[in-house]
């Protein structure tokens, strides 16, 4: 199926989010809906392969950039200013500007997420579960409260790096003190996550641990592919989500 593509921003607050619509052409009918949100210190720009293999399949695609997520991003917003918080914010500024679009079958609106993108998506889901009908994850980044709460906050009164970004307190601030497994656990419809065993970044017991707690989850394990997949696997991810959304 042939597809347009052009930009799309919406706002949250005052910050002015970046996107990219990948739309597929269906002479005027409504299409199912798929929100792409990227991973930390990541852009729109490494996810458009996914844009495109849903496109050609009927599916539009919006692919966005957080605001203050990574040092390439389109979208308002300082890294210094970003926290899971704040991406949850934009996800759901996002799903409200593709809900009054006149190409979307509201009836199939589905969020797919790449590691901290997939934790964002995972954690928005059950606060707009009317808005979803289902979810895809790619090692989605639930190692995050594990890793940032054993910190120490009175070591962050300066902006600090942290994985090529620069970040502030207002990341650990935004970290979730809250059971994110009995939260995830209210989103009942399907969900599909993908993690690779050799991951070594998110290891792949958080992605089974998760797999476990919704309750209408398809879990599948990439043999030896660690955090980014190899070109195979990915080619091998972009087929199985397209697939996956196209039967919900």
């Amino acid at each position: 199926m042939t597809y347009t593509v052009k930009e799309l921003c919406c706002k949250n607050g005052e910050n002015s989010i970046f996107g990219v619509l990948y739309m597929p052409e269906t002479g005027g009918k409504r299409v199912p809906a798929a929100i792409l949100s990227h991973g930390y210190n990541s852009s729109h720009s490494h996810i458009l392969d996914l844009a495109e293999r849903l496109a050609e399949n009927g599916i539009a695609a919006y692919c966005y950039d957080f605001c203050g997520g990574s040092n390439i991003s389109r979208s308002d917003g300082k890294s210094t200013e970003m926290s899971v918080i704040t991406e949850q914010n934009d996800l759901k500024a996002v799903i409200e500007m593709i809900k009054s679009c006149d190409f979307a079958d509201t009836d199939k609106i589905f969020l797919y997420g790449e590691s901290q993108g997939g934790f964002i998506s995972a954690l928005t889901a059950p606060d707009v579960k009317e808005d979803i009908a289902g979810i895809a994850l790619l090692y989605p980044a639930f190692c995050i409260p594990n890793d940032w709460l054993c910190r120490d906050p009175e070591t962050m009164t300066e902006p600090f790096d942290f994985m090529g970004l620069k970040l502030s307190r207002t990341f650990y601030d935004g970290v979730p003190r809250y059971d994110v497994y009995a939260h995830i656990s209210r989103f009942d419809k399907p969900v599909l996550l993908i993690h690779g065993d050799a991951d070594d970044l998110v290891d792949v017991t958080y992605a089974k641990k998760a797999g476990s707690s919704f309750p209408d989850c398809r879990l599948e394990i990439y043999e030896n592919e660690g955090h980014g997949f190899s070109p195979d696997a990915r080619k091998k991810m972009c087929v199985r989500v397209t697939e996956f959304l196209g039967n919900i």
